[in-house]
């Protein structure tokens, strides 16, 4: 660990000069821009774009989408932002964006099931079970149309032949645990039945399972096994299993009208002029989401649009300048608008200096358990970006408890119909799971800031309603976002004193992270060599981080020294030459591997007959990215094999390297990377 020691050393040893800075005083920005902020942003006001959003069934593609779509933009033109439009990308199921396949737009205009009751010898309707007017979220998203009135076959999970041995479904409905698209390579492609009922619950969580009525969002594929699925309650599903568990007929009858067709990604964006048209720091979210989708993704959508309101109009009122940067809003569906934008409009992502995501910002922590998350990007892409966001939420944190503790603040950051506790948010680290993911992307490599709540009990479930959100925690979501965003777009030369100080104290929190994590591990628990690795892996990449700034026209903040040393330095060369190869991108393919109800990787690998990489398997640390999603990004044209798996030991998890050589080579099968010409 002494590499990086001796790094924040040096960086505190180069800040020495500047000026203290009171707790009271937030950092990098200054107290009058702060000032306009919290009182320009209102969580009260986002909180009814919520409601607004919230009535609306989101899919890709679909009618809902597309009112949610008119609404941000004619907001947007309301609030007098410039270049406001609705980019539309063709999206029909043929149409690739790199690694994107394009999904058709997806619609249904009638879903309803029934339990029947025999009477007369005829059976008849007898309880509404779903209902798409009711609730669109009861029918699983792709469902195509059909017609059923058949008994009901319990199988269990329905993912596996043991799961159906001795029962007949053919013809019937049968209720499964596991999400529909799971069940239905077996239910639908090979024993024949006539649809899905499911009772999957939410993610699991501390509160996994708790909350019995919860109805969870469903998922079929897109182009696989069609067919209709229902999703019920575990109550409603535990019902069932006992009357059939002794012996009873349950009969149900099934009628949807749904279905994918040629359709559009439709993407609205607006823009804050800067007085530098040629780079933009970006702000995003996901639009897309099942009524109502609350907090995922209403609260992360209406915190963009209010913070564009709020902004703007600082700046029309002459309470802040044109900022330096051009700021832009964008509002894709989730994941796979994003990577079918920046492919489509390479342009974003070149003039593209940072992009600030929103995903859940909202969670009344009383009710859905939830805490903010101020996340920075992967350790694949070192970046000050997340230092600026991380020092910012620091100091709302402390501002927060502050107020809670004693009434007093200079920056409470509460809104008047909100809550007043504490926001204890959680600072720091990289987690995947939206598409700030695909910014920061190996194809890509834009640094990214990540707002977002995690856990939420209610999330993809009927129960992430309105009523869930608080105010004052939009309020403060947003500010952290918008301050760091104000902050990049105008930073400068003149900033780089206290840049400095933020850099330092960043750097030693994820020097003390580190030294606790090993400290946990205990030394006798690690291999030969692999704290060496660690300690030139930390050292690289706190250098790479201080070299970020260039990124923004400045030169870096102190003087790099060792700046080109990589992991091998401190370890043994490779015994075997192919550990030695050195890989690179191909160029005309761009985006993960894996991207939102497609999956690239998965696909080539199955045409081409290749076993699924054991490294991808692998279990990762509880927080930070995957080792496939990270190995990837790791391929730069420099590191070889040994150094990718050296990094990779140090940030994700130890991996053999064997693991690292084979999901390489196949990566290189399949034409996404190729050998470096020595």
């Amino acid at each position: 660990m002494r590499g990086g020691l001796l790094l924040a050393l040096a960086l505190v040893a180069a800040a020495a000069g500047a000026q203290a800075r009171p707790d009271d005083r937030p950092p990098l920005i200054s107290t009058a821009e702060a000032n306009a902020l919290a009182s320009e942003l209102s969580g009260a006001s986002a909180k009814r774009t919520v409601e607004a959003l919230s009535r609306h069934h989101r899919m890709r593609g679909s009618e809902g989408y597309r009112v949610a779509a008119e609404l941000i933009r004619d907001r947007l033109a309301a609030y007098g932002l410039a270049e406001v439009e609705i980019i539309s990308l063709p999206a029909d199921g043929k149409i690739f964006y790199g690694t994107q396949r394009s999904r058709p737009a997806w619609n249904a205009s009638f879903a309803e099931l029934w339990e029947q009751k025999q009477e007369g010898g005829r059976w008849t309707d007898a309880a509404r079970i779903a209902s798409w007017a009711e609730q669109p979220i009861s029918l699983a998203q792709d469902s195509v149309s059909g017609r059923a009135e058949a008994d009901l076959v319990d199988v269990g999970a329905g993912t596996a032949e043991a799961d159906y041995a001795g029962k007949s479904v053919r013809g019937r409905l049968v209720l499964v645990s596991a999400q529909p698209g799971a069940a239905a390579p077996l239910a639908i492609g090979k024993y024949g039945a006539a649809g899905i009922v499911s009772w999957a619950q939410n993610q699991k969580q501390a509160w996994w399972g708790e909350d019995r009525d919860l109805v969870r969002w469903g998922h079929l594929d897109t182009w696989e096994n069609p067919t209709f699925a229902f999703m019920v309650s575990p109550a409603r599903a535990s019902g069932w299993k006992e009357r059939l568990a002794r012996g009873e007929t349950v009969r149900l009858r099934a009628r949807v009208e749904a279905g994918r067709t040629p359709g559009a990604y439709l993407i609205p964006t607006a823009v804050i002029p800067g007085v530098d048209r040629a780079h933009e720091i970006v702000f995003s979210c996901h639009l897309d989401h099942p009524n109502p989708g609350a907090n995922d993704n209403a609260s992360g959508c209406a915190g963009i649009l209010e913070i564009a309101r709020g902004l703007n109009a600082l700046i029309k009122s002459g309470k802040l300048p044109q900022p330096k940067r051009t700021i832009r809003f964008i509002w894709p569906c989730e994941v796979e608008c994003t990577i079918s934008l920046l492919n489509a409009r390479p342009i974003f992502a070149t003039r593209t200096l940072a992009t600030v995501h929103l995903d859940m910002i909202g969670g009344n922590p009383a009710i859905t358990r939830s805490v903010l998350r101020v996340e920075g990007s992967p350790p694949s892409l070192p970046s000050f970006v997340g230092d600026v966001a991380f020092s910012i939420a620091r100091w709302v944190n402390g501002q927060t408890m502050a107020y809670a503790d004693t009434g007093e603040a200079s920056f409470p950051l509460v809104d008047p119909q909100g809550e007043k506790d504490a926001l204890r948010a959680k600072v720091g680290g990289f987690s995947e799971g939206s598409d700030h993911q695909v910014w920061a992307e190996g194809s890509w490599r834009v640094p990214v800031i990540y707002v977002a709540d995690w856990p939420d009990r209610y999330i993809h479930t009927n129960r992430d309603v309105p009523a869930n959100i608080d105010p004052t925690k939009v309020k403060r979501a947003m500010f952290i976002a918008a301050a760091s965003a104000w902050y990049l777009a105008n930073l400068d030369d003149s900033d780089r004193g206290e840049l400095v100080g933020v850099m330092t104290a960043e750097s030693s929190e994820r020097y003390a992270d580190t030294a606790r994590q090993w400290t946990a591990m205990g030394v006798t628990d690690v291999a030969e060599g692999e704290i060496g690795n660690v300690q030139a892996n930390n050292l690289r990449y706190e250098n790479a981080v201080l070299a970020s700034v260039r990124r923004f026209g400045i030169d870096p903040v102190v003087d790099l020294t060792n700046r080109d040393m990589n992991a091998s330095d401190y370890t043994h060369p490779p015994v075997d030459p192919i550990y030695a190869t050195v890989y690179r991108r191909v160029a005309t393919l761009r985006g993960p591997m894996d991207g939102f109800g497609y999956s690239w990787l998965d696909d080539h690998l199955k045409n081409a007959g290749i076993a699924r990489p054991a490294l991808l398997d692998r279990p990762s640390g509880r927080d930070g990215p995957s080792f496939g999603y990270e190995t990837l990004n790791l391929v730069d044209g420099r590191r070889s094999v040994q150094d990718i798996r050296n990094a990779l030991a140090s940030t994700v998890a130890p991996a053999p390297l064997e693991e690292v050589a084979q999901y390489l080579a196949t990566l290189e099968r399949l034409g996404v990377i190729e050998r470096k010409p020595r």
